[in-house]
């Protein structure tokens, strides 16, 4: 077999694969995924208690170092030059 065989037989054989996979994967008779938000009751997401306190504990970090900047989602210490939180990726606040 020539080179040209090789290559056409590769890349015909690639894109089979890649198509047995993407049917693989989505197959209907695989369970649904699973929401990357819990719902609560009614169909919108929990009240989420524990934000509360991580925010209220790290107000107080905020004040008194100002090389630190808390994450208002998570509760995560960033440096002050980040923009974005350094563990859930969200805005750290007003720039």
């Amino acid at each position: 077999m020539n080179v040209w065989g090789w290559i056409v037989l590769y890349v015909v054989l690639f894109a089979g694969l890649q198509l047995l996979i993407y049917r693989f994967l989505r197959s209907d008779e695989d369970s649904p995924l699973l929401q990357s938000t819990p719902s609560g009751p009614e169909g919108r997401a929990p009240d989420d208690i524990r934000k509360e306190s991580v925010l209220e504990e790290f107000s107080e970090t905020s004040t008194a170092d100002p090389s630190i900047r808390p994450c208002p989602h998570c509760g995560t210490e960033n440096g002050a030059e980040y923009t974005f939180c350094r563990e859930c990726v969200e805005p750290l606040g007003v720039w």
